[in-house]
């Protein structure tokens, strides 16, 4: 997913791309999921009640800790040796940034202060995490570009949004804290904060004619989460998990549709 976002940035704001970032990125992402899948499948208070997904972790841990170690190493030789400079001091902040997301949340068992940061930086540092490798070689900062970046990190905080809703149940049996657990009435709201982002890329799609299928592949995957929250009594918790991260790869048809 997150690499599908940064090659449609690059193909958008015709930004050159350098295989060795996309390989660094994809394992990247792939290391601090299941870095914190772990950390948080291992916090579980036994006997309790699990998602799917934490079920895996835990009936497959050593292999998880393998895949680990070995995504990690692969990941450090390709940063050291195989990305420019730039890119490895823009990449070690927002490293650093997600370490310290990481030990916050786990250490404060999700107790974050009154605002749901928990899901703003999850959102936010997704989003900086997948254009790191860009911000060497994008153009001139202009309206278009800030545009862009703020609607993403919108759609990917409002991805962790919903899920957090989704599985308010699962998190207050585990007594865990999210946006969810601490502001329940919300809920209603959850359909509406997904048309409002729907119609607001659409009409940035129209101001930012570049940037349309960027501002495109946003409102499409925001839709479809309205959807998928209006059809949530019909579709399981997990299922409806892993249908709120694929309707994020919008941005592989708005891919296919400019090399067409």
């Amino acid at each position: 997913m997150s690499v599908a976002w940064f090659w449609l940035f690059a193909r958008t704001f015709y930004a050159t791309v350098d295989p060795v970032n996309c390989a660094a990125l994809f394992l990247t992402v792939w290391l601090i999921y299941l870095a914190d899948r772990l950390a948080d499948s291992s916090s579980l208070q036994d006997g309790g009640p699990r998602s799917l997904r934490h079920k895996f972790c835990l009936n497959h841990r050593q292999i998880w800790i393998g895949a680990l170690a070995v995504i990690a190493a692969t990941d450090a030789y390709l940063i050291c040796w195989g990305i420019g400079a730039e890119t490895f001091v823009a990449g070690a902040v927002i490293g650093t940034l997600a370490l310290i997301y990481l030990v916050l949340n786990h250490s404060l068992g999700g107790a974050w202060p009154p605002l749901p940061l928990k899901e703003l930086a999850i959102g936010f540092l997704f989003a900086a995490g997948t254009l790191v490798a860009l911000f060497p070689v994008f153009p001139p900062i202009t309206g278009s570009l800030v545009s862009t970046g703020i609607a993403f990190a919108g759609l990917c905080t409002l991805n962790c949004i919903s899920i957090a809703f989704w599985e308010r149940e699962l998190d207050e049996a585990q007594q865990k804290v999210s946006c969810a657990t601490r502001y329940p009435g919300l809920d209603r709201h959850l359909g509406k904060l997904s048309i409002a982002l729907t119609l607001g890329s659409g009409v940035a799609a129209i101001v930012y004619s570049e940037a349309a299928p960027i501002f495109g592949s946003v409102s499409v995957s925001a839709l479809l989460l309205a959807l998928l929250d209006s059809y949530r009594e019909k579709i399981g918790r997990d299922q409806r998990t892993a249908l709120a991260d694929l309707v994020l790869l919008t941005p592989l048809l708005a891919l296919f549709l400019m090399n067409a």
